[in-house]
């Protein structure tokens, strides 16, 4: 393997119309760090950078199409990282999950003609749960024991919640915490969904993120009777691992006759062609950019590590949930924050901006999660001024 950073450019997103540096960023300053929002800084590989240009200097960006070639890259990808073999015709496109689990919700709300009955853990991605709410959803979150490592769930808890649900919206790797979810854990959740014909969407949306001595694996590759009788959506998207959320290129695997449906509902969405950059930057990052993923991967895990002992040094009564997946760290800093201002006082007095723990759901206030997927000397200096700022309110 060759060293890690050869291939690994930074980002300067500045002045784009990045919602991370542009508008959240921006009030704190010049110099202000950003270590919030999930997008890694980072150029994206060669060949997707390459790809883009290529269709741009054909100076017409009329209406697109998905074709055979994007499903195959699609599952091209998850054989060869993660070993799940499926068929190209168990995969649909959407621009992004969140208008998948919109389509969703669309779709079940009118044929049980009421609102949902949702369950997902707590802590949760919350723009994921707003278009849950805005469809009058009944939410019930099961909240995770971050007292141990690794951070788990009350599985009687789940087994409880999920007695008359309809959906249940599941992470792995879990966003915030972290977790990779282990087979046993999988299967455990597979059969109380089947056995209360729960439909599940999984959003593994950081699988291609894992540390040493974990493995990811999709849910449907572990629960196949599940997936067979049509009660899983499996989600994927090189979104995060090659810098092109902004592109809006996923893909929702599942059983023809929930493929049929799903694709029905979107078409009453509107959602038709995909942006005019999303299919050739899709196809390269998922079939030439390999070697650069595993590069990435492995400069991430790095400051993973790296920051963890700073930070731990430095501010030694932070609780830091173990990361197995994401390029996140889940942070409990209730010994340093006593009034819900401090966390906003940090990140001013820092100009480091972090996710507030508040953003994952109720009770979280003490938390905050934070992204190391960054050059690591912006990392170092990011860690050391919050670092100060935490030890000196």
């Amino acid at each position: 393997m060759s060293d890690p950073t050869t291939q690994l450019l930074a980002a300067n997103r500045r002045g784009t119309h990045s919602a991370k540096w542009d508008l959240l960023a921006a009030p704190y300053g010049e110099g202000a760090i950003s270590l919030s929002v999930a997008d890694i800084e980072f150029q994206t590989a060669p060949v997707v950078s390459a790809a883009v240009i290529d269709a741009a200097q054909r100076a017409n960006y009329g209406y697109t199409e998905v074709f055979a070639d994007f499903y195959q890259a699609a599952t091209r990808w998850q054989k060869s990282h993660h070993q799940w073999e499926v068929e190209s015709d168990s995969a649909t496109f959407f621009p992004r999950i969140i208008e998948a689990v919109s389509a969703v919700l669309s779709w079940r709300t009118r044929t049980y003609g009421r609102p949902l009955r949702v369950v997902t853990l707590a802590p949760y991605y919350s723009p994921i749960l707003e278009v849950v709410h805005r469809w009058d959803a009944e939410v019930t979150p099961v909240r995770m024991d971050f007292a141990n490592q690794p951070a788990t769930f009350d599985i009687l808890a789940l087994e409880k919640a999920l007695i008359d649900a309809d959906l249940l919206l599941w992470c792995n790797p879990h966003n915030p915490s972290g977790r990779v979810w282990q087979t046993q854990e999988l299967r455990q959740v597979a059969q109380l969904c089947q056995d209360n014909q729960v439909l599940v969407i999984s959003d593994d949306i950081h699988a291609d993120f894992t540390t040493e001595g974990h493995k990811y694996a999709p849910l449907a590759k572990v629960a196949p009777r599940l997936w067979e009788d049509g009660l899983l959506l499996q989600c994927a998207s090189p979104g995060k691992t090659f810098a092109m959320a902004g592109l809006e290129a996923a893909v929702i695997f599942g059983a023809p006759q929930l493929l049929c449906a799903l694709e029905d509902e979107k078409r009453k969405l509107g959602l038709h062609n995909p942006n005019y950059f999303a299919i050739p930057a899709a196809i390269a990052a998922w079939t030439r950019s390999d070697q650069w993923a595993e590069e990435l991967r492995l400069y991430v895990n790095k400051n993973l590590t790296n920051t963890r002992e700073a930070l731990l040094n430095r501010c030694p009564e932070l609780s830091i949930t173990a990361t197995e997946g994401t390029f996140l760290q889940w942070i409990d800093a209730s010994k340093y924050l006593s009034e819900p201002e401090d966390l906003e006082r940090i990140q001013t007095r820092s100009r480091v901006l972090i996710t507030p723990g508040a953003d994952f759901g109720p009770g979280y206030q003490h938390f905050f999660r934070l992204n190391v997927a960054v050059p690591s000397p912006v990392l170092r200096e990011g860690i050391d001024r919050l670092s100060h700022a935490l030890t000196n309110l």
